[in-house]
């Protein structure tokens, strides 16, 4: 019994999210695309009350920058103190 209901709710949520995977997918990345502002706000000059939790997330997120900085609209990383690494 326990079996069923868990592949039903697993069929539920594979219908659910293939009707609304474009919605999920653009949602996904504006989310992303807030989490890397706060992350990299210390370098933008914004004041980041959770830099004691981002700080430590940096080196992770590094690759991502490149892709980030880019999409946003930066062909280069224009922080003098921060550059990224494929923009050198």
């Amino acid at each position: 019994m326990i079996k069923r209901i868990i592949r039903f709710s697993n069929e539920l949520e594979r219908f659910y999210v293939s009707m609304h995977k474009s919605a999920i997918m653009k949602e996904n990345a504006e989310i992303d695309d807030f989490f890397m502002i706060i992350t990299f706000s210390e370098i933008y000059g914004i004041e980041n009350p959770y830099s004691l939790y981002t700080l430590e997330m940096l080196p992770a997120l590094m690759p991502k920058f490149h892709r980030w900085h880019q999409k946003v609209g930066l062909k280069h990383s224009f922080f003098e103190n921060f550059p990224c690494s494929c923009c050198c």
